[in-house]
């Protein structure tokens, strides 16, 4: 996280393949998705609840990790 308003050019040459920028709205939405999904799943006593239930609250919230992990993979920080 940083206050400046973008990236230097030297700091996109130099980093890896698996780098890439996030700004805060995305975060803030996948972290939406999440907080909505743990408090379904909670609402029906998540202890009890079977896995495939589990996952299919996840995934009626999109919170599963193969729906907002492309979020994160939208923008390389290597051009």
């Amino acid at each position: 996280m940083s206050q400046k308003p973008g990236v230097l050019p030297a700091a996109r040459m130099l980093a890896e393949d698996y780098v890439f920028l996030v700004r805060p709205p995305t975060v803030l939405q996948i972290f939406d998705r999440l907080v909505r999904a743990w408090r379904a799943a909670r609402g029906r006593t998540i202890t009890a609840l079977p896995i495939p239930e589990l996952a299919e609250i996840f995934r009626a919230e999109e919170a599963l990790p193969s729906q907002w992990l492309p979020l994160l993979k939208k923008s390389p920080l290597k051009e």
